[in-house]
């Protein structure tokens, strides 16, 4: 039996069923099967094929310490401090492969997808707060997918030119993330610099929480600015790591430097999961810049 602040948190969960269509329109025509069944890896698996006795045994979330058992058309669904067992069913569509609990849901998440790459995944959506994704795969595949893998592509290492056509950075800090100090707001941050066709420069800087906007600015910046950006990005060594990725499957918030130059030169620098505790670049003083043009870390100043 449920306690009942479990009962409350499930009334404030919204979990809309289109949400997971979206996440599996790319299911439909997959081919292959995996050797070892559904599982992880790099290998396909013909979802459309899998039925409730390929999925026996424990099945472990990347993101938390909560499990899944199947056995037969039972489910057990265990947080970690509470645990509760489902019948369940599969529901195949021409789009997706979900598994249904025939009682409706299955607490602190909807469906969960069955995907192409041996995963299953389900989120759950909270009012006033940021979903968690839940990511399970087989117990003796968990190592596997939580290993940093390095999936960099081979790009030029310099870059020429000093004429920016678009810039754009994203990460999230939670205070004090890749150096920055104090003064520097937590939430996600979103830094982009666009040329419009009379070749003038528009600048926006953003930063959000779950729910609300801690800072927005929007204003044109001359080019002398903008070169100066990129100025930096040539001082900073930046170029040296074009083409820089790494990743697992962790659910958090990475990172990634776009830019674009007149001269049809690109700059790539991303990592997500867990490789994004690390940053090759300086974050802090990139921002250091932007400043110059917001005067603004955060709230007003």
């Amino acid at each position: 039996m449920k306690n009942n602040w479990v009962r409350w948190f499930r009334h404030i969960l919204v979990v809309p069923a289109f949400v997971f269509v979206a996440l599996c329109l790319f299911l439909s025509g997959a081919e292959a099967e995996a050797e070892d069944g559904v599982g992880y890896g790099m290998e396909k698996v013909d979802v459309f094929h899998i039925e409730l006795n390929d999925m026996i045994g424990k099945w472990v979330d990347v993101n938390s310490e909560t499990m899944l058992e199947f056995q037969g058309e039972n489910m057990t669904v265990d947080y970690g401090i509470w645990a509760d067992t489902y019948q369940v069913s599969l529901e195949k569509t021409a789009y997706a492969v979900t598994i249904k609990a025939k009682t409706g849901d299955f607490g602190l998440m909807g469906d969960i997808s069955v995907n192409e790459d041996g995963s299953l995944t389900a989120y759950e959506m909270i009012l006033d707060g940021a979903s968690r994704q839940f990511r399970f795969v087989r117990e003796e595949r968990f190592a596997a997918e939580k290993e940093i893998k390095d999936l960099s592509e081979d790009k030029p290492k310099t870059i020429a030119s000093r004429e920016i056509e678009s810039f754009s950075l994203v990460f999230s800090n939670g205070f004090g993330s890749y150096g920055l100090g104090e003064d520097w707001a937590s939430g996600y941050y979103s830094w982009e610099i666009n040329r419009n066709r009379t070749g003038a420069y528009q600048m926006s800087f953003r930063i959000s929480g779950d729910s609300y906007i801690i800072m927005a600015y929007r204003e044109e910046v001359g080019a002398d600015y903008v070169e100066g950006l990129a100025d930096l990005v040539a001082e900073e060594g930046i170029p040296s790591l074009n083409g820089y990725y790494r990743m697992n499957h962790a659910d958090r918030y990475g990172y990634s430097l776009y830019i674009s130059y007149i001269s049809g030169e690109t700059l790539w620098v991303r990592a997500e999961g867990d490789a994004a505790d690390e940053c090759p670049f300086d974050i802090p003083t990139l921002l250091d810049y932007a400043y110059q043009a917001t005067g603004q870390k955060g709230w007003a100043d």
